[in-house]
């Protein structure tokens, strides 16, 4: 499992390491540079100063500089013969006295050589050291600077995990708050004294419990308000049950299943609109959006109710372009009209007729299902176009879901949809609803 602790312990101790080596090595390479700009001057003093003497024998040892840090030295009179030569340490065999004058490096068996010539009228001298003692050196003095670093890596890795304990402090407190939600305590987290890191966290979670509430809260009412309504139509259905298997006579009996399938009918609706309504909560994964032609769609879809229309008495017609072109989903869009349509076929008296108008302004597919029914008080229309909400006395068969659901379509379509009167004026105004999509 990851942890973000861990995690950053590890990056900066590790961070922290490699600093050290990147400082250790450029320390040993200053180091070396100096040791050998120091040395190689040394290697020139004492070649300089070597004076030759025809009273030095090849037989001399001599220790030149200091004691802890050994140089060769061989000299040449002018005819190249070695009369001096030093035995603490001798100069390799394999050092040529054919040298030009200044600095060399030469390779023997045990590793280079640096050389230092130096050419006088009396002779030659020469003054060597081996590189590897320089090496060492310059390790060894790195080693000294760097140790300190290196055994205080372990302590600053106890100190930033403890740093960073009292620093997750608060993201643990959260996390333990987070952990006491559920369905029965969404309310919002505390924000006051939170690290202002973590503040846009702990307001994304509480809009996003905000936002869980709303949806429990629409569920809850949701299966309330389905129960209400699911009531009256299921004991309705009982009630005929009762009356079917009590009626006398075949005329009787006719009668209450014609009652019977027309409360089932009903109910069947109610049920209907019931799963379009949950499909059209928030939350819920909208269909898939496609080109279509409104206008066959409208015409589909009024068709379908061309039977219940005319047995109504009811002239229900479509004046629409030919094609009209929107991006919506079918399935919803087809839905809206169906509502619409039935409706107004509730409430148009008969002999009346309710038309559906499809026209293409601007940008913009505007609708409106017309009736000539009793329409809807200005002070109404806010209220019925919310579930479940019916006029005083309105006694005709329905469940109040309609307008909710059109209104939830349009509204899921980036549109608008709102009421007025079909007929200003008259004693029934009837009831135009208006449809606006954009194209």
């Amino acid at each position: 499992m990851k942890s973000i602790r861990r995690d950053l312990v590890l990056w900066l101790t590790g961070t922290l390491v490699l600093g050290v080596a990147a400082v250790t090595l450029a320390t040993y390479g200053a180091t070396l540079q100096q040791i050998q700009a120091i040395f190689d001057d040394e290697l020139r003093l004492i070649a300089q100063a070597v004076h030759l003497r025809e009273d030095w024998t090849e037989s001399g040892n001599v220790r030149i500089a200091r004691e802890d840090v050994a140089f060769a030295v061989r000299a040449y009179d002018d005819g190249g013969r070695v009369f001096f030569e030093s035995g603490l340490p001798s100069l390799p065999p394999d050092v040529p006295k054919t040298l030009d004058p200044g600095l060399s490096v030469v390779e023997t068996p045990d590793g280079p050589w640096r050389v230092y010539t130096h050419v006088t009228p009396e002779g030659m001298v020469q003054v060597a050291q081996p590189e590897a003692l320089r090496d060492a050196l310059a390790r060894e003095l790195s080693l000294r600077m760097v140790l300190p670093e290196l055994l205080f890596i372990p302590l600053l890795a106890l100190l930033v995990t403890w740093v960073l304990k009292r620093a997750l402090a608060p993201l643990e407190a959260t996390s333990l708050r987070v952990r006491e939600r559920d369905a029965a305590r969404l309310d919002a987290l505390p924000t006051r004294g939170v690290p202002q890191e973590l503040l846009p966290l702990m307001e994304q979670i509480n809009a996003l419990l905000a936002r869980l509430a709303a949806s429990l809260e629409t569920q809850r009412r949701f299966v309330a308000d389905a129960a209400h309504e699911l009531r009256s139509p299921v004991a309705a259905l009982a009630l005929q049950i009762q009356l079917v298997e009590r009626a006398q006579g075949d005329a009787a009996r006719a009668a209450a299943l014609a009652e019977l399938k027309l409360g089932i009918a009903r109910s069947g609706r109610l049920v209907h609109q019931l799963l379009d309504l949950a499909r059209l909560e928030p939350g819920v994964p909208a269909e898939v959006h496609a080109a279509l032609d409104l206008a066959a769609l409208v015409r589909e879809v009024t068709g379908t109710f061309a039977a219940r229309a005319d047995g109504d008495g009811i002239d229900l017609g479509v004046d629409a372009p030919p094609v009209v072109l929107v991006t919506g989903a079918a399935s919803e869009l087809r839905s809206l009209v169906a509502n619409l349509v039935d409706n107004a076929l509730r409430y148009a008296p008969g002999g009346s007729a309710v038309t559906l108008s499809l026209r293409e302004t601007g940008d913009q597919v505007q609708l409106v299902v017309e009736d000539a029914g009793p329409g809807i008080p200005d002070a109404d229309r806010e209220r019925v176009l919310q579930r479940f909400q019916r006029l005083a006395g309105d006694s005709t068969p329905g469940s109040g879901l309609g307008l909710p659901i059109a209104k939830a379509i349009v509204e899921r379509h980036r549109g608008a949809l709102w009421l007025a009167d079909a007929h200003p004026g008259r004693a029934a105004p009837g009831l135009a609803v208006h449809v606006r999509l954009p194209r």
